[in-house]
């Protein structure tokens, strides 16, 4: 595909001292390298971006520092070609410029082997090539994308590219730029598979990075001339001083994060190795995320065949086979999914790095590649839009970017358990869009997602932008794989903006925008929370309110609510820019004495230090109780599975006691005959009940015979058989938090093993971990005092003579007496007698021919049991 070019080159405009000469010293490297005549489009490209399979090859390694030598490894049958040596930049708008030209030194045509292949992981190595060319990179080269064009003399056509990254290792640039390599590498088809193709089931395990790239042919919206090359141009023409790193140098090479200012992740910034995510979390620089579904794949890394420790990218996307199937124990699923670790390594979900998620997919339509980051009035108001038209918004109004900005996969702020502390959020865009996950990366559904750009500080004052996007840099630059509108002004001041509240700033500007000044706002808001005006009641909705200022000269960004003492936090339920007044809406989970704390952000990501909130008391609510009310409700009443299962839910109480009953939502669809289990978690049965007199939907409750004891903090499976299927569940509903309705616990996953829990095809205990942490909404009935024996049932009257009937019945379980009543009307009843643990009873001295009614009442020191039946004699 041709890169598309929709906007005139735009010349530079200097805004420093040294604007005479870009070479000046001390020069800054990029401003001086793009000040040089550049090289036609024509010559440096592909045809329609496509390369010729009768010549194509690979660098040995992917980057390589300057003053060393880079390796090329070529299939052709060409009896004469030459390499031809381009840097990417601006240029002046062209686009690269040549650096050398490369002879090849092995000898002609050189047809390589077939490449290495592992039946069982899919891998195609193509390590086993012989070197066919090489360069040595000038001491002096400036660091950079590069790319070797290979041009066929021999009177053939046939041109390619190979691509690779010339890094600087002594360089303290203010930016690095991380190119999304390993997810080029990851759709990658060469040698007929990858990290998804030919199918999800016949996919490769691994990859490997001594491939040609056909990625541009195949999957051109993955590869570097999507999204990361319109960044690369705007960055240089705009003189930013800015070296370059590969995700494999991240990863090997983490340490020299730290000689930077800026830390950049651009693009479809997917595949993460444990490494690579260590390193930047441990840099302490500033982090700009100009990627959307970034961090998503967690990789790890395995020698190539020609010996490359950082060759093999692996990922079993274990995710998917809800396994752990990599014989590694390092787990290679999505970075989010919990389920197996520990003691894998995952279940830390990228927003607590990057501050947003993915959940929107492409492709369901051509609509959803083409949404717009929007920004609605009350945000336009904060800095990051300074010197922008959005700062103007009419009151009402919102700023609509381009299409395709947002897209073609992008994230969500999800209050996951792992949010950044103090996120602040600097746009809102909601859609509606085909392909939404709902689970840890396995299934999406239609429904509605919002966009935020985000933006917080690390704790030693670092700060972290994420775009939640991969195509922010079509704001910045239109000349990219992929035809969309011009490139947005808006956009482009407000990565100004950013990069010089990071300490950043450029060496030469384009025309319309304007050099920004670094923060001066070093104050945090302050925020207040209001009197309680009613009490507070376990599982009872509370409104919490309260005020917000900033006194720095900014604006209050975000507003954070803790009711567990500080120990967490969340966004609080009410509240938009511009507003100094915010609610929450609270459902307390625990009785007892609670503090209350807030916290505000400003639009610098300053962040609040709480102060001591206040703190209000709960009361507790009365049992026999459950984890859900009667009102709570699914949101999946009956799934389309018409399998018979027993599912099941693990619960803990914080208090000895009792379940006295097993209850189920029940969907339309889930019929036939159910019955209910209690268990320990070691499978032990402990009680079975079936249930009778269901109703066709709604929540359903069977009695135990008798209350089964319970002991705090031990963990317990409730289940119930269903034969039929069509069982309510909702995922990923235990992923990261459980339910807590003192004295009841529904766990969260991996506090004992999974949550949601089943067993297929036949009634037992479900030992097998449901889907996604399913919710299969099955609970309990407890109370933490046993309760009254149940009324004494099988009661019969006999008389024995005209003045003595003998009364009998069944024991009541848990009773330790009876007293036996009697009535001669059926409505006065008075007491015959009682037993002290005997079944029968002998009345005596009775009128004759006179009818007596007998019932009897079991009692214990938990109470009496309501009356049995009615025998008369």
């Amino acid at each position: 595909m041709l890169l598309v070019v929709l906007s005139v080159p735009q010349p530079f405009t200097r805004i420093v001292s040294a604007a005479s000469d870009p070479c000046a010293t001390p020069a800054n490297p990029i401003a001086c390298e793009n000040s040089k005549p550049g090289s036609a489009q024509s010559g440096w490209d592909l045809p329609d971006g496509l390369g010729s399979a009768t010549i194509e090859g690979f660098a040995a390694d992917i980057s390589v520092n300057v003053g060393d030598r880079v390796a090329f490894k070529v299939n052709t049958n060409a009896s004469a070609y030459r390499i031809d040596i381009y840097r990417l930049g601006y240029y002046g708008g062209l686009g690269a410029r040549k650096i050398a030209t490369v002879r090849p030194t092995a000898p002609l045509p050189q047809m390589q082997p077939p490449c290495a292949f592992d039946t069982n992981t899919r891998l195609t190595d193509c390590g086993n090539w012989l070197e066919s060319a090489s360069w040595m990179v000038p001491v002096g080269a400036v660091s950079g994308v590069y790319i070797g064009k290979l041009v066929r003399e021999d009177g053939t056509a046939g041109v390619n590219h190979i691509i690779f990254v010339v890094r600087n290792d002594l360089s303290q640039s203010d930016l690095l730029f991380q190119t999304s390599d390993a997810t080029w590498q990851a759709y990658n088809r060469y040698g007929g598979y990858s990290f998804y193709y030919p199918s999800t089931s016949s996919r490769a395990y691994k990859v490997s990075y001594s491939r040609p790239f056909i990625t541009r042919d195949c999957c051109d919206e993955t590869f570097f001339f999507s999204a990361e090359y319109p960044m690369l141009r705007w960055l240089e023409a705009n003189g930013y001083d800015v070296s370059y790193f590969t995700g494999v140098d991240t990863a090997r090479r983490g340490g020299q994060l730290r000689q930077h200012r800026v830390f950049l992740s651009v693009g479809h910034d997917e595949y993460v190795s444990g490494e690579q995510r260590a390193n930047i979390e441990a840099a302490g620089i500033h982090l700009a995320f100009f990627s959307g579904n970034e961090l998503f794949w967690k990789t790890r890394w395995e020698p190539s065949l020609d010996g490359n420790p950082y060759g093999t990218l692996v990922s079993y996307k274990e995710t998917y086979a809800s396994a752990k199937i990599d014989p590694s124990p390092s787990w290679t699923g999505t970075w989010r999914d919990p389920r197996f670790s520990p003691p894998s390594d995952g279940g830390r979900p990228e927003n607590a790095l990057t501050g947003t998620l993915y959940t929107v997919n492409c492709c369901q339509s051509e609509a959803d590649q083409n949404f717009s980051i929007q920004v609605p009035e009350p945000f336009g108001k904060f800095r990051l839009w300074r010197d922008t038209s959005v700062a103007a918004l009419a009151a009402g109004t919102t700023a609509v970017f381009p299409p395709g900005t947002l897209g073609y996969e992008w994230d969500e702020d999800i209050d996951n358990g792992a949010r950044p502390a103090g996120l602040a959020q600097l746009s809102s865009a909601t859609y509606n869009v085909g392909q939404r996950l709902i689970d840890y990366g396995n299934t999406s559904s239609p429904g509605p997602a919002t966009h935020h750009l985000t933006l917080y500080r690390q704790s030693n004052g670092a700060l972290v932008f994420g775009a939640g996007t991969i195509r922010w840099a079509w704001g910045l630059d239109a000349t990219h794989d992929y035809p969309n509108p011009p490139v947005d002004i808006r956009m482009q001041q407000a990565t100004v903006n950013l990069f010089a509240d990071m300490g950043v700033q450029p060496a030469s500007i384009q025309p319309g925008l304007v050099p920004a000044m670094i923060s001066g706002d070093a104050a945090s808001p302050a925020s207040t929370i209001d009197p309680p005006t009613s009490a507070f009641g376990l599982q009872q909705p509370a409104t919490i309110t309260g005020s917000a200022a900033d006194f720095g000269g900014g604006l209050v960004a975000g507003i954070e609510v803790s009711v567990d003492g500080g120990a967490t936090w969340h966004p609080v339920s009410g509240w938009a820019p511009g507003q100094s007044r915010w609610t929450h809406t609270w459902t307390p989970a625990h009785a007892g004495t609670v503090t209350i704390k807030t916290r505000a952000v400003d639009d610098s990501a300053n962040l609040e230090v709480p102060g001591a909130g206040i703190t209000v008391t709960v009361a507790s609510r009365p049992c026999p109780c459950s984890i859900w009310s009667a009102n709570t409700v699914p949101a999946v009443a009956s799934s389309g599975d018409t399998s018979a299962n027993e599912l099941g839910l693990k619960f803990r109480t914080d208090t000895g006691g009792f379940i006295t009953a097993v209850r189920f939502y029940k969907g339309a669809a889930n019929i036939g005959q159910h019955v209910g289990h209690l268990w320990t978690n070691g499978g032990t049965l402990l009680g079975t009940v079936t249930f009778s007199n269901e109703t066709a939907s709604g929540w359903q409750q069977a009695d135990f015979s008798s209350p089964i004891p319970v002991s705090a903090g031990q963990t317990y499976v409730v289940s119930y058989f269903a034969p039929g299927g069509g069982y309510s569940q909702d995922t990923v509903y235990f992923a990261s938090a459980g339910v807590a309705s003192s004295p009841l616990f529904a766990l969260a996953a991996n506090v004992d093993g999974a949550n949601g829990v089943y067993r297929y095809g036949s009634s037992g205990y479900p030992s097998l971990a449901g889907y996604a942490s399913s919710n299969y909404w099955v609970d309990v009935v407890f109370t933490s005092a046993a309760p009254p024996p149940p009324p004494p049932t099988g009661v019969s009257a006999t008389a024995i003579s005209s003045t003595q009937i003998n009364v009998a019945w069944q024991a009541s379980t848990g009773a330790s007496g009876y007293r036996v009543e009697r009535s001669g009307d059926g409505t006065n009843w008075t007491t015959a007698g009682t037993t002290a643990g005997a079944t029968t009873f002998s009345n005596t001295g009775l009128t004759p021919s006179t009818t007596y009614r007998y019932r009897i009442i079991a009692t214990s020191a938990n109470g009496d049991s309501g009356p049995s039946a009615i025998a008369t004699a």
